[in-house]
C-alpha cells in the first residue's frame, strides 16, 4: 500500500496592511486641548454650566460648551485610556447640542468642527506612537487606548478602528483585534473593503475558515476586482476545504496573473484535492455495496490529468526549481495511492485500469524523485517514496538501493 503524504502547496499570503502603517489624518484647526485651564477650573465650569443647563434645557450652546469643556477635561489627563469617560459624555453632550441647533448650518458645524479636531488628535497621537523610530519597540498599549479614543469621539471612524486593530495584532492581541473589526461592522454602514479584508484574514488566522470565507463574500460582493481580497478569498476555501470553489477562483486569478507561480502551484494543488474527494465519495459508496458510478471515475482522471498538466507546465517554466520538482513528484505519487484506494473495490475490468494508472503515476515521479536525490537532498521521505514505487513497479535491485537510504 502507498501511504499518502502530506500537503503538496498551499497558498503563502503576505497581507501587507497588517504590517504598514496608516499616515496621519489632517486636522485643519488647533488642538481641543488649546484653552489654558487646569483641570480643576474646567470642571468647575462644567459644574456651573449643569446650572444653567438645568434652566435652560433647550439651550444649545451651553450642551456645546460642556462638550468641549469635557474634550478639554479628557486631554488632561496623561494615560489616554482614562480619556473614556470624559469623552464618552462629551459626545452625548454634543450629540445633544446638534439635535437643539435645529439644522442650523453654522451651528451645526461647530459640533462638527469640535468633534473632528478632537478624533483628529486622538488618532494621530496614536500613529505618531507607530512612527516613532527612536521609540524602539512601540508602545502598542498607548497607541490602542488613543485609536480607542478616536472611535469613541467618532464612532463609525473605520480608519481609526482598522489602525487599532492593526495595533492590536502586532501586539499578538488576535482575538481583541476581531471584536475592535466585529464592532466597526456593526457601527459602519456599509463597512469598507478593507476593513472586512481585515477581519476575513483574521478570522483565517485563527483557524476560522467559514467565517473568514463569508466575510470575504461580503467584501468582494461590492468590491471592483480587488486581487488582494480574490487571494485571500482563495486561500479560506482551501483551508475550509472548498475545493471546487478555490479552483474556480484560483483559475480567474491566474487569467489576471498568468505568471503568478504561488497561483499556478496552488491551482494544480486544488485539482488534485478535487480528484481526491471524488475518490473518497466513489471509495464510500462501493464499500456500501454500490456499484461503480462510470461517471465519477472519469471525473476523478479528468481532474488528475488536468492537475498533472498544470503541475508539468510549473515544472517546465521552472526546471532548475527543486521545490517545484518535489511538489510535482509528490503529486504524482499521491495520485498513485488515491487509485489504490480503489483497486480492492472493483472488479478485475476495471482493477487492469486502476493498475496502469498507478503504474503511469509513480513511473512518473520516479525521475523526479531520483533528480532530488541526486541534488543531495537530505530528505529521508524521498528515499521513502523511492522504495515504495520501486517496489511496487518491481524494481527489486532499485528497491534495494533505495532501503539502504533509509
Amino acid at each position: 500500500m502507498i501511504h499518502y503524504y502530506t500537503r503538496i502547496a498551499s497558498l503563502v499570503l503576505a497581507f501587507g496592511f497588517f504590517i504598514s502603517c496608516s499616515t496621519l489624518q489632517p486636522s485643519n484647526q488647533e488642538s481641543a486641548n488649546a484653552a489654558n485651564l487646569s483641570e480643576q477650573q474646567i470642571q468647575q465650569q462644567i459644574k456651573s454650566l449643569d446650572k444653567d443647563i438645568s434652566s435652560n434645557p433647550e439651550q444649545a450652546d451651553l450642551y456645546f460648551q460642556k462638550g468641549k469643556l469635557l474634550t478639554q477635561l479628557a486631554q488632561k489627563k496623561e494615560d489616554p485610556s482614562e480619556r473614556i469617560s470624559p469623552y464618552t459624555i462629551a459626545r452625548q453632550v454634543l450629540d445633544r447640542a446638534e439635535n437643539l441647533y435645529d439644522n442650523t448650518a453654522d451651528s451645526e458645524n461647530k459640533v462638527s468642527d469640535l468633534l473632528n479636531v478632537t478624533w483628529s488628535l486622538e488618532h494621530n497621537q496614536g500613529i505618531k506612537l507607530l512612527q516613532d523610530k527612536n521609540a524602539g519597540q512601540p508602545n502598542y498599549e498607548r497607541a490602542i487606548a488613543h485609536f480607542n479614543n478616536a472611535t469613541v469621539v467618532i464612532p463609525d471612524s473605520a480608519v481609526s478602528y482598522t489602525m487599532k486593530a492593526r495595533t492590536l495584532y502586532k501586539n499578538q492581541q488576535q482575538k481583541e483585534a476581531i471584536k475592535t473589526l466585529e464592532t466597526a461592522r456593526k457601527k459602519i454602514e456599509n463597512a469598507p473593503t478593507l476593513l472586512l479584508e481585515q477581519l476575513a484574514f483574521l478570522y483565517l488566522e485563527n483557524n476560522n475558515p467559514k467565517k473568514a470565507i463569508r466575510i470575504y463574500e461580503q467584501a468582494e460582493s461590492f468590491s471592483s476586482r480587488n486581487l488582494n481580497l480574490l487571494h485571500g478569498l482563495s486561500n479560506a476555501y482551501i483551508n475550509a476545504g472548498e475545493h471546487q470553489k478555490a479552483v474556480e477562483l484560483l483559475e480567474q486569478l491566474i487569467k489576471d496573473e498568468p505568471q503568478n507561480i504561488v497561483y499556478a502551484q496552488s491551482l494544480a494543488t486544488e485539482l488534485y484535492f478535487l480528484g481526491k474527494s471524488k475518490v473518497d465519495s466513489v471509495t464510500a459508496a462501493l464499500k456500501q455495496g454500490d456499484s461503480l458510478d462510470e461517471t465519477a471515475f472519469d471525473s476523478v482522471d479528468t481532474l488528475f490529468s488536468q492537475a498533472k498538466e498544470q503541475f508539468n507546465k510549473i515544472s517546465d517554466a521552472n526546471p532548475g526549481n527543486l521545490e517545484i520538482q518535489e511538489r510535482t513528484a509528490t503529486f504524482y505519487f499521491n495520485s498513485a495511492s488515491q487509485y489504490q484506494k480503489l483497486l480492492p473495490l472493483v472488479s478485475e475490468e476495471h482493477q487492469k485500469k486502476l493498475q496502469e494508472k498507478i503504474k503511469q503515476y509513480l513511473s512518473a515521479s520516479i525521475p523526479l524523485f531520483e533528480n532530488l536525490a541526486e541534488q543531495g537532498q537530505k530528505n529521508k521521505e524521498i528515499w521513502k517514496k523511492l522504495f515504495q514505487a520501486y517496489s511496487i513497479l518491481e524494481m527489486e535491485q532499485e528497491a534495494e538501493n533505495a532501503k539502504a537510504n533509509l
